[in-house]
């Protein structure tokens, strides 16, 4: 059974994407699935938060002291890239037991 993502979620970048800054924005390059992706400034930030396991929640609330957003819309806009991501296998969801 797999989990929902919610912001109790822990997560971490997947082994396989690499990535490069270009100028304010983020390429990410999936060698498995052969696409690149494009990332900006904010989705910037969340990846080098997740180059090690942190809860969704501790995400957000760096986010939060980092730019001017309330803390729904961060939740909620960080769920949705997040979920992207896992979609595309360029991050792994971390199960706690």
């Amino acid at each position: 059974m797999q989990k929902q993502l919610d912001i109790s979620c822990c997560v971490q970048r997947a082994v396989s994407p690499l990535s490069s800054q270009v100028g304010d924005d983020l390429v990410l390059l999936s060698v498995e699935r052969g696409m690149y992706y494009g990332v900006p400034v904010v989705g910037r930030r969340i990846w080098e938060l997740m180059d090690k396991q942190v809860a969704i929640s501790a995400i957000c609330d760096q986010l939060m002291r980092e730019f001017t957003v309330d803390r729904d819309t961060c939740e909620n806009q960080v769920l949705d890239f997040i979920g992207q991501l896992e979609e595309e296998k360029l991050v792994k969801l971390v199960v706690s037991i």
